[in-house]
């Protein structure tokens, strides 16, 4: 059974070139939310928002299983090879020729920009747009497209064929009155076709409207090839694309590229890959605290320079105090990252709105930005480049999987051979190898986390005189382990109380009861005894963690009671200490 799905457009599946009805309209649903983030687990939240939105029936849960079901028997024989239950949530499994999305992104990296657009059959994901999920992916798709097809129009133009490309231009942009790059490209071809006049009609119209429906002007860019027109500066005959000019030397405010980075050989080949030849615009790094996320992030930027000709910048979202900052102020740092020095210029001032300034500084450049500790996706998403070729890499502790079509990155900790060479790196490879047991030992009692490895290393630096087995042993058991990590410094523990402390309350008092288990890996049943819920309300909880990355399940797809769930080794050493300190304080309605 050859079965093929179509979004870029009404929703479309054929078996063998036929036509196959979906089924119901909750079934369609279903079907397009996971065609949308095909290859990519949709949570099972995000499902039951799509299809009931504010409202969901009690037996939501088993109504996704039973049109999972159904869809399963549409799209392939074998249950669960279309179609595969992951942790938390559901994945479709599609290749590049079975979904028109997938193969309009391969033909586009290819440079087959013609071939891409022809598989567009209208507005992308038609007749669902009214469910949010969907209108967001559907609105991200329109994105896509409308670069693509600027890339054709340019190239198109380049190659004289511009007039013949006029009316799909002009089509085009009256449906993306304020898209000014398209502006621009409908204006070069109406130039090259010997229609200067209405080319300055376009610009005027253009202004107006800017100035009507949002107060602006219209970008530099646009007024100075404007004036180029009046001037005659702009030839009728074809030319090749002038190259747009840039500083000579591009901004770069990224951290040091760590000193000691060891190890994340297959994390870096999978960022790296995802921006260089998978053509991602938005990257997703997460891990639990402590697993070395931004080290990652600054460590592949610091190898993207000529990726990324226009700049590299780095902007933390939050202060030292770990409150999140204001986006005003992040948006005016990048800013003034972005264009150091700029001389001022007569004329209009800058645009009011940091935003828009953003995005306008953005469009026509290939810059990386990379957005450190994100917590909720709408602290991301004014940072995203609305045009262009730039991309974003944010690092988080929760799975921020509202973002759709990102190029996500679990990371998790250290293999053990490379914590012991972290460690060597540190306190010198002489002194590992002397006692390699027990430096294993040593970083397997700090989690295998680059931050709890660093911070033992750090310390061992320190303690010359005391040998590795010694040390090993004053490590031995969690409930000293954050004060032989942390010392007097408090850093640690203030980090890991924001973790927690950023939970829904149900959650939050979850990790002090799990505190009290014996050990950091445990089961469903073990969750649900010690939390005092039944083990439908345990799962709900722990998956609240599992997104906060402070819990991990093993990648594979289990039974419910049968899944093993660890707690990292930093936040199971603070969570012990709470319950310790804090049971008498969990209300009486949660015992």
């Amino acid at each position: 059974m050859a079965v093929g799905f179509g979004i870029l457009g009404p929703l479309r599946v054929l078996d063998d070139g036929r036509s196959v009805d979906p089924g119901t309209r909750k079934q369609q649903i279903l079907l397009v939310a996971l065609l949308c983030q095909a290859n990519s687990r949709v949570s099972f939240d995000s499902l039951v928002e799509a299809l009931w939105d504010d409202a969901p029936p009690r037996t939501a849960r088993k109504n996704i299983q039973v049109y999972i079901s159904a869809l399963r028997r549409l799209v392939g024989a074998e249950s669960g090879s279309r179609i595969s239950h992951q942790a938390g949530g559901y994945v479709l499994h599609a290749a590049v020729g079975e979904l028109d999305s997938l193969c309009f992104e391969q033909r586009a990296r290819a440079g087959e920009l013609a071939e891409a657009l022809a598989l567009w059959r209208g507005s992308a994901l038609d007749g669902f747009r009214d469910v949010p999920l969907i209108n967001a992916a559907a609105q991200r798709l329109d994105r896509r497209f409308l670069g693509v097809f600027e890339d054709w129009t340019e190239a198109e133009i380049a190659a004289g064929g511009g007039p013949a490309a006029i009316e799909r231009v002009t089509e085009i942009a009256q449906q993306h009155p304020f898209r000014e790059r398209l502006r621009m490209l409908q204006m070069t071809a109406l130039c090259q076709a010997g229609r200067r006049s209405e080319a300055l009609a376009v610009y005027d119209e253009l202004r107006q409207s800017l100035a009507y429906e949002l107060g602006l002007p219209p970008s530099p860019a646009l007024a100075r090839f404007y004036r180029s027109l009046l001037c005659e500066q702009v030839p009728a005959e074809p030319r090749p694309a002038a190259p747009r000019p840039r500083r000579e030397v591009p901004p770069n405010l990224l951290p040091c590229d760590p000193p000691a980075f060891t190890g994340r050989v297959s994390a870096t080949r999978h960022l790296t890959d995802g921006l260089v030849r998978g053509g991602n615009r938005l990257a997703v790094v997460t891990g639990p605290l402590g697993a070395g996320k931004t080290a990652l992030a600054v460590h592949v930027a610091h190898r993207l320079g000529d990726h990324f000709p226009d700049g590299r910048l780095f902007v933390r979202l939050r202060g030292e105090d770990g409150r999140l900052r204001l986006l005003e102020d992040v948006l005016r740092q990048l800013l003034a990252a972005a264009s150091p020095g700029r001389p001022e210029q007569p004329g209009p001032p800058d645009p009011p709105d940091p935003r828009w300034a953003w995005q306008l500084w953005l469009t026509g450049r290939r810059a990386l930005v990379v957005v450190d500790d994100a917590r909720r996706e709408c602290e991301v998403r004014p940072l995203l480049p609305e045009a262009g070729e730039s991309a974003v890499v944010v690092t988080a502790r929760p799975r921020l999987i509202g973002l759709e079509g990102a190029h996500r990155l679990w990371l998790s900790p250290f293999a053990a051979e490379e914590a012991v060479e972290f460690l060597g790196r540190v306190i010198g490879m002489d002194r590992v190898d002397a006692d390699r047991e027990s430096a294993g030992r040593i970083v397997r009692a700090a989690g295998l986390l680059p931050l709890g490895v660093r911070l033992v290393a750090d310390r061992l630096a320190f303690l010359r005189h005391v040998p590795l087995r010694e040390y090993g042993a004053r490590m031995a058991g969690t409930r000293a382990l954050l004060d032989e990590l942390c010392g007097g410094d408090s850093a640690v523990r203030a980090r890991l109380a924001e973790s927690i402390e950023d939970l829904p309350e149900a959650a939050h008092w979850a990790v002090l009861r799990l505190g009290r288990l014996a050990e950091p890996v445990f089961t469903l049943e073990q969750a649900a005894a010690v939390l005092d819920s039944d083990p439908d309300t345990a799962v709900r909880v722990l998956e609240h963690l599992l997104e906060a990355s402070l819990l991990t399940v093993p990648n594979v797809e289990v039974l419910a009671h049968t899944v093993q769930y660890e707690m990292p080794a930093l936040p199971y050493a603070y969570a012990r200490e709470l319950a310790a300190r804090a049971a008498d304080r969990v209300p009486a309605s949660s015992r």
